[in-house]
């Protein structure tokens, strides 16, 4: 990835809060995941896949944060999913390098299906910090799947939409080498992928070369690595935000940690 200053810190799952004042609370941190827990399962437009931030490829002056949510939505599925209203979604930006967000950016849509339009606010200096938030004031808004590129009036541009899954991960492999990890081998969820549940069947990931496995002395599997998440055609519902780079960065430390959050306040 290239486009200093920018580094990523990761991404965070569905949150679980009970509360009555309006504040969403979020998890601690996890790496980039697919379906990691039944909370997220019965959940998907709040299950984060990825968290990503680049360098705008037209404009110097700007930077990109994109999380995607929904993993595994199939083409049957496209114009059918769409983000959920009872989800505050959430870029936090670290400008300070404490690890603490100093500035927010949230989204939430207004209603559910595909005719939804998302509530964007921010950026702007958390109400809160940690895990648990309030909105800040709003930005403006967007409509789901609104290609048109079209500025808010803080010069962001705003993207909510399906899109290819980017990821690339042999997810079938890992599942055999830990199949209690995939969620299809537990009651109530159905084994889509046939996974053998009873127990691991490889234990190692694909791709690997003879000179690999003589130079460490290990037998790891020569057969080629397979990205099942673009074999299968899976999409995601992306989040991408385009940002004004004076927005976000502070000149006393010219590098920004990004990470993002899903939350509710009901806890489901």
């Amino acid at each position: 990835m290239k486009g200093n200053p920018v580094r990523i810190v990761g991404g965070m799952t569905l949150a679980l809060v009970a509360g009555a004042l309006l504040l969403y609370g979020a998890h601690p941190v996890r790496g980039s995941d697919h379906q990691d827990s039944p909370t997220t399962v019965n959940r998907p437009a709040a299950d984060i896949t990825d968290v990503f931030a680049y360098q705008a490829p037209h404009n110097p002056n700007n930077v990109v944060l994109q999380m995607d949510v929904w993993p595994l939505i199939t083409h049957s599925q496209l114009g059918m999913v769409a983000l959920d209203p009872a989800v505050m979604y959430q870029f936090k930006i670290d400008n300070t390098g404490d690890g603490v967000e100093d500035l927010v950016i949230q989204l939430q849509p207004t209603t559910a299906g595909t005719g939804q339009s998302i509530n964007v606010y921010g950026p702007g200096k958390p109400n809160e910090t940690g895990t648990y938030s309030s909105f800040i004031p709003q930005t403006g808004s967007v409509a789901f799947n609104d290609r048109s590129g079209t500025p808010l009036s803080n010069g962001m541009k705003v993207f909510v939409g399906p899109t290819k899954d980017p990821f690339f991960f042999d997810l079938l492999t890992f599942f055999n080498i830990i199949p209690d990890r995939y969620y299809g081998c537990h009651a109530p969820f159905t084994n889509a992928f046939g996974v053998p549940c009873g127990g691991a069947t490889a234990s190692s990931f694909n791709g690997f070369t003879s000179a690999f496995n003589q130079q460490h002395s290990t037998s790891c599997s020569l057969t080629p690595a397979s990205d099942t998440l673009s074999s299968h055609q899976f999409n995601v519902i992306a989040i991408v935000v385009e940002v004004p780079k004076s927005l976000l960065l502070n000149p006393a430390h010219p590098v920004m940690g990004v990470w993002a959050t899903t939350s509710t306040t009901s806890g489901s």
